[in-house]
C-alpha cells in the first residue's frame, strides 16, 4: 500500500503543510485560518493522523511501529487534495518533523508559539490538556511531550499544575528553536501575539511562505484573549510559571 500510494498521480506534486506547536498555543486558530483558503485542503486534528502523531509524540518507542502508518495516511490525504496544498493540524507532529521531511521533501511546516503565561492559563482551563499532567505516571518517563527531563523526573509529581504546564511550554519552545536549525527555510515560526496584533502582516508572510496565489482570508481576531491569562492565573501561579521559564510576563494585573 505504501509503495502504491507513493506513485499515485498528485502525491508527488501536492505540497503538505504541517501546523505544529504545543496545545493551547493557537494551532487551532492558525489551522482554521489557513484551511479557509480556496487553494488549501485542511484536516484539523483528524484521526488517524492526530491519534498516531500524539501517540508517537508521547512515546517515541512507538515510532518504529506507527510511523509508516502515518506516512501512508498522509500520502492518501495528498492524493485526495491534489492540486491544492494539503494542510494538517496535528500539532504533536512537532516531535516528528524531521522524519516527515525525509518522506515528504517538499513539506512545509508552520509553527506557532504563544506567551507561556497565556498558554499555561489556557492549559489549566482545558480539561483534556491538563489531564496529561495529571496522568503522567501512566506515560513514559522521562517524557519529551510533557517536558519531563531525567533531572526533574523525581520531583515532577510534587510540582503544582502551573509549573508542570510551563515545563511543557519550555519543551515545545526549545523544540521550535531546534527545528529552525534542522528544517531551515522549510519552517516558518510565528507568534500568536503578533498574529493577533498585526494580522495582515502575518497573513502576507504566510501567503508568501506557502506560495499561495490568492490572499488568505482574514481570520476573526479576539484581542481580549491576549490578556485573558491575567484574570485566570493567580499571583502564585504567575510566580510558578516565571520560576520555570525564567522571565516575567510583559504585563500583570495592577
Amino acid at each position: 500500500m505504501l509503495d502504491l500510494l507513493k506513485h499515485l498521480p498528485g502525491v508527488s506534486t501536492t505540497v503538505p503543510v504541517f501546523v505544529i506547536g504545543t496545545g493551547r498555543s493557537g494551532t487551532h486558530w492558525l489551522g482554521y485560518s489557513l484551511g479557509d483558503h480556496p487553494e488549501v485542503r485542511a484536516t484539523i486534528e483528524k484521526d488517524p493522523m492526530f491519534r498516531l502523531a500524539t501517540r508517537m509524540a508521547v512515546d517515541p518507542r512507538l515510532e518504529k511501529k506507527l510511523f509508516s502508518k502515518l506516512v501512508t495516511t498522509y500520502r492518501w490525504q495528498l492524493f485526495r487534495s491534489s492540486p491544492r496544498l494539503y494542510l494538517d493540524k496535528s500539532h504533536p507532529n512537532i516531535w516528528l518533523a524531521e522524519k516527515l521531511k525525509r518522506f515528504f521533501p517538499r513539506a512545509l511546516f508552520v509553527g506557532i508559539e504563544r506567551s507561556p503565561y497565556a498558554t499555561v492559563a489556557s492549559m489549566i482551563q482545558h480539561p483534556g490538556v491538563s489531564a496529561w499532567h495529571q496522568r503522567w505516571r501512566d506515560l513514559q518517563v522521562p517524557n519529551r511531550f510533557l517536558g519531563i527531563t531525567p533531572e526533574i523526573a523525581d520531583a515532577y509529581g510534587e510540582m503544582p499544575l502551573a509549573a508542570k504546564c510551563a515545563l511543557r511550554w519550555i519543551a515545545h519552545h526549545d523544540r521550535i528553536r531546534q527545528l529552525q536549525s534542522t528544517l531551515g527555510a522549510s519552517l516558518l515560526a510565528i507568534s500568536y501575539e503578533t498574529f493577533a496584533e498585526n494580522t495582515q502582516g502575518v497573513i502576507r508572510e504566510l501567503q508568501r511562505f506557502l506560495g499561495l496565489r490568492q490572499p488568505i482570508p482574514s481570520p476573526e481576531v479576539k484581542t481580549d484573549s491576549l490578556h485573558k491569562w491575567e484574570r485566570l492565573l493567580s499571583d502564585a501561579q504567575i510566580a510558578q510559571v516565571q520560576e520555570i521559564v525564567g522571565f516575567p510576563p510583559k504585563s500583570v494585573r495592577g
